[in-house]
């Protein structure tokens, strides 16, 4: 098992969501899940960024919309999480109140700026973003066909939960990427 490996920036970024939306998935630890999309989200940022993509929405793009002199502090309630499992010289005695659903959020937009990116969609990014879509679907705006679609079959998604989601859903994606 000592071999080496080379590993792209967007390998690295395809191999974390992959992961952290497996543990999604199978209900695991929030925390992983969340240390993995937050590493991955900061690298197609950087990637972007590089390459001269247009802002992330969460950590960039939303800046533009807070009131002068609050910048920090928005910037700094968004990175509360991803510090705080990664760092401990200031804060070792403190706690967080965590909360898991920005995880959901970076994973979402993560994906969509890998595809941009990479040009490549993984199974398990439309997977995650299928079960994001019909959970969250008022938050989109759909064309009207497009949203009498998802509203059919919202339902029967949130009945499946995650786990059931993940073992019917990913099959099918699977077979018809190869066909």
């Amino acid at each position: 098992m000592n071999k080496k490996l080379t590993i792209s920036k967007l390998d690295a970024v395809k191999r974390q969501l992959e992961t952290a939306i497996c543990l999604y998935f199978s209900n695991g630890d929030p925390v992983s899940i969340h240390t993995l999309t937050a590493a991955a989200y900061n690298i197609v940022r950087d990637v972007n960024k590089r390459r001269g993509g247009p802002p992330l929405l969460i950590k960039q793009e939303i800046l533009n919309y807070v009131k002068e002199g609050y910048e920090k502090e928005v910037r700094d309630k968004i990175n509360a999480a991803e510090n705080f499992f990664k760092h401990a010289e200031r804060d070792h005695e403190q706690t967080l109140d965590f909360e898991p659903d920005l995880s959901e959020m970076l994973i979402l937009e993560a994906c969509s700026v890998y595809y941009k990116l990479s040009g490549e969609f993984p199974p398990l990014f439309k997977l995650f973003q299928g079960w994001y879509i019909a959970n969250h679907q008022s938050m989109f705006n759909f064309p009207e066909d497009q949203q009498q679609i998802i509203s059919k079959t919202k339902q029967d998604v949130l009945q499946l939960g995650r786990e059931g989601y993940l073992n019917t859903i990913l099959p099918l994606l699977l077979m018809k990427l190869n066909t």
